[in-house]
């Protein structure tokens, strides 16, 4: 009975591992968005609706590891000998765990400092365009004769 549970941790690890693999290909994506002129802010928001699906996945994986484990914890540490093999592999797993998930961490650090940049870049291309909208306006209304003033200020005669 305890071989097929401590069985169950390390298939558990490695879906574990698949999804986090999943989840940096989606950081990844998520940084040739961010880099592409104009910015597919479509595309991202999808890249971003993909990844909380893999996030809840993995919530899940986590929640069935913390049950089983629970369940077998004291039958590993009983009998450690016989699961050694198995023990071994979870180690690994949990290694490479680890390693994904600090690339994803460094990645979505990345990809937060590029859009803050992005964003800092379309505030400064916005104010400017707002800038052009005015100057636009003042020379319109200056041509048009709306800026003129009034003729009882003017002296009538010639």
């Amino acid at each position: 009975m305890g071989r097929e549970y401590v069985t169950a941790l390390k298939d558990s690890l490695d879906k574990k591992l698949k999804v986090l693999e999943e989840i940096y290909r989606l950081c990844q994506l998520q940084t040739e968005v961010l880099s592409a002129e104009p910015m597919d802010f479509e595309r991202f928001d999808s890249l971003v609706n993909d990844k909380d699906i893999c996030i809840e996945r993995l919530e899940k994986l986590d929640e069935g590891f913390e049950l089983v484990y629970a369940r077998v914890s004291e039958e590993i540490k009983n009998n450690r000998s016989i699961y050694a093999d198995l023990i071994k592999d979870m180690q690994e797993r949990i290694k490479q765990i680890t390693e994904k998930s600090t690339s994803i961490e460094a990645l979505e650090k990345r990809n937060k400092q590029s859009m803050s940049d992005m964003f800092v870049r379309e505030r400064k291309e916005l104010s400017e365009g707002k800038r052009s909208v005015n100057v636009a306006m003042n020379y319109y209304k200056n041509m048009a004769g709306l800026g003129a003033p009034d003729s009882k200020f003017m002296d009538q005669k010639k």
